[in-house]
């Protein structure tokens, strides 16, 4: 029978063996999909060139602020 001091070293290594890699793996998943979400609106205010602009870009300018 192992004491508590060898116990505790093989759950310490494999919390950082297992459980460390899958908790990198989720921050990783996590900061992609807030940088395709960030990305998605900047994409969507994307700002046009006034000098550009017809007609209809000024009035939907309008409307929106």
């Amino acid at each position: 029978m192992l004491g508590p001091g060898p116990l505790i070293a093989i759950n310490i290594v494999f919390l950082y063996t297992i459980i460390g890699p899958v908790v990198l793996f989720g921050t990783y998943v996590l900061f992609d999909v807030l940088i395709k979400t960030v990305m998605k609106k900047t994409t969507e205010n994307k700002r046009i060139d006034p000098s550009l602009m017809n007609s209809e870009d000024v009035l939907y300018l309008l409307d929106r602020t």
